[in-house]
């Protein structure tokens, strides 16, 4: 009996572990590790792809160990080519669901900071990820972005813009994640969780000295 009312509690309160994203990342290759470029060497892809990314008319840099080296794997991006472009692609959400966006972004090395910047949206939700520290490292210096976002419908577009001077030398892109977030208790489910502990220990009690 102890055992049932204990479940019974357990599934009125609610999820008790909150506020933990999952482990499955719905972005498809978002690392760029499905592009081929040689290692040392950079390459500009245009359109849709296997990779699940689109482009802007101006395309995407893939970069393998050039300018650089990446903060997951090998290869990485640059979204400013021949002038600021864009990346997107269209991920399977469910509408109310949050989910935990982060990326990893870095200054090009040698260049002003007003030539880099990099823009974001998550279907109506958008943000900026910039750094105000000029890289002089000789290669990137990963900062790593963080947010979580809300899904509207049950298809929502990632997409990621550049937004320095358009000179073809911006930000570096890496490691994209999108992660569903578990449902935070109400203060009320607490309660009762808590709640049904005490009454269990009052029944153990009374029984303990009948």
């Amino acid at each position: 009996m102890k055992k049932q009312y204990l479940a019974a509690l357990l599934l009125a309160s609610g999820p008790i572990w909150a506020g933990a994203s999952t482990t499955d990342n719905l972005v498809q290759d978002g690392s760029f590790e499905s592009y081929a470029v040689s290692n040392g060497t950079w390459n500009t892809f245009y359109g849709p792809s296997s990779s699940g990314w689109s482009t802007g008319d101006a395309g995407v840099e893939i970069r393998n160990n050039a300018v650089g080296q990446a903060s997951d794997g090998v290869k990485f991006a640059e979204l400013d080519t021949r002038s600021n472009s864009s990346i997107f692609q269209s991920i399977s959400t469910v509408a109310g669901q949050q989910y935990l966006l982060t990326f990893d972004y870095s200054n090009r090395t040698g260049e002003e900071v007003s030539t880099n910047g990099l823009a974001w949206s998550f279907g109506d939700t958008t943000g900026t990820a910039t750094s105000d520290i000029k890289n002089t490292s000789g290669g990137n210096q990963w900062l790593t972005f963080s947010q979580v976002v809300t899904a509207t419908s049950k298809n929502t577009l990632l997409s990621f813009f550049a937004t320095g001077t358009p000179d073809s030398y911006g930000s570096s892109l890496d490691n994209i994640s999108l992660t569903a977030v578990a449902p935070v208790p109400e203060p009320a489910s607490i309660a009762l969780f808590m709640a049904g502990l005490g009454a269990l220990g009052i029944v153990s009690r009374r029984r303990k000295q009948a």
